[in-house]
Order: C-alpha cells, then structure tokens, then sequence
C-alpha cells in the first residue's frame, strides 16, 4: 500500500488471483509473476517510471536503501553496489583520503597520516609508508567501510540497516559511530548490537530501542510502567531487569 491505496495484493492461503491497481502502478497490463525476483524491479526494466510516481518511489527508495553485517573475516551487504565493494578505491577516486582522516579522529581517536599512490591507501609513517589495507586491523578496516557507507547514504531517503556492526569496536567507539552516522544522513537507521552500553538516553530515545527475544521485538517504553526521564540509565536498568516483564 503507498499512501493507503492498494498497489498489489496476492493471498498465498486462499489461492485467488493477484490484485493489481494498474492506474496507479502506471502500466496497462498487470506483470508477470514466477520469475524469481521482485515483481517492481522486473517491471523497472521493461517500463519507465517517473521519480514522482508511486513505483518510481518505491524503486528509489529500494535502490538507495542497504543491509549491511559486519563479521570477524568478512562482511557482507545487501543494496546500493551489486559489484565487489572496493573501500580504497572509492575513498581515492571521490577525494576523501583527508575527510577519512578526520573521521577516524572523530570515532576512534586514532590519529594517524594516511596519503595515497593512486591506486591503494598508505599510512605515512617517519622512515616510509605502509599500505592501509593490509596493515590496519580488522576493526579500523570496519571503520572504513561504515566510512564509506556513511558517505554513500548522505542526503538520501531510504532505510539503512547494520547488524552487528560494532562486533569489533571500543563501546566509546560505537557510541560515536551511532551519532555520526544519525547526523550525516537523512536515512532511517536500524543499529543491531549485543552491546547494552549503547542504550543510553543521551543520543537516543527509549522508545526507539528495541529488545529482540523469542523472536518478539519490543521498544524499552514499551516494557515499564516507569515514565522514562531524560536522567534515568538506561544501561542500568536494563542489567537490573527493569524490563525484563511485560506492562500489563
């Protein structure tokens, strides 16, 4: 549904025909169905669709949302980029060698001089310069893909979901990392973390943290009877079980 209208309805319990509103989808036959992927991308490259209509927004908002996991050998993510994401590349080729700098200090406190040849980043130290990549840890190799997520999602509407991404981070660092990444966009965020440190009424409001558990999600207002004030500790009242039940 856009805007409470029904765009495309299909019951798989019932077995009844899928409903198309081809008005408002903007095509005069209704599409395909069974060719394994989504009906609106398929449809996006037989049809054109303007910006202002109602799957031209649905695609933009599709095309410029991301998924994004952090693990301890690799990463992967979902959205934006089909091809290998080459972090070194974008950074050198978009001109942000020294705003990475700058962001390194604003999150992780690490102050360190890095330059490029062109092809690869080095980190620039008194006897010579050593490459980035193979020389930073895992967790400052994180770093500069949020870096680079950050930077693509800046000014766009669409939805951005990281999961785990401070697996590998100082809490400091994470906190830091939230707040930069909630001021640099217009995106919806959605941070997944096992860290309950994060869970601070400082940068974030209790009803928009959310506690996963038996496959249920519930906001921290959701889970008190207690009118949460900006000086409660969040962190403590969760370790203390003040939402551990359910307000009747």
């Amino acid at each position: 549904m856009i805007d409470r209208n029904v765009i495309y309805k299909y019951d798989l319990t019932d077995g009844s025909e899928p409903y198309f509103n081809l008005e408002l989808m903007g095509v005069k036959e209704p599409p395909e169905l069974g060719k394994g992927q989504s009906i609106i991308l398929d449809m996006s490259k037989t049809h054109f669709f303007k910006p202002d209509d109602p799957i031209g927004v649905v695609l933009n908002f599709a095309n410029h949302s991301l998924y994004y996991m952090a693990m301890w050998k690799m990463d992967t993510h979902i959205g934006m980029i089909d091809d290998e994401d080459d972090i070194e590349k974008f950074i050198i080729q978009n001109n942000l060698v020294e705003e990475f700098n700058d962001f390194l200090i604003e999150i992780n406190s690490t102050n360190i001089k890095l330059s490029n040849n062109g092809n690869q980043l080095l980190i620039v130290k008194e006897n010579g310069k050593l490459p980035f990549k193979t020389t930073a840890s895992r967790g400052m190799i994180l770093i500069c893909r949020l870096f680079c997520w950050v930077t693509r999602c800046k000014d766009r509407e669409a939805l951005i979901y990281f999961d785990d991404f401070d697996d590998m981070f100082h809490y400091r660092t994470s906190e830091l990392a939230i707040k930069k990444i909630i001021a640099s966009n217009k995106a919806q965020c959605i941070f997944v973390t096992h860290n309950i440190g994060l869970a601070s009424n400082d940068f974030l409001r209790p009803d928009c943290c959310f506690i996963m558990d038996n496959g249920e999600l519930n906001s921290l207002a959701s889970l008190t009877d207690k009118d949460i004030r900006r000086g409660h500790n969040l962190e403590k009242m969760l370790r203390e079980g003040e939402f551990d039940r359910r307000v009747s």
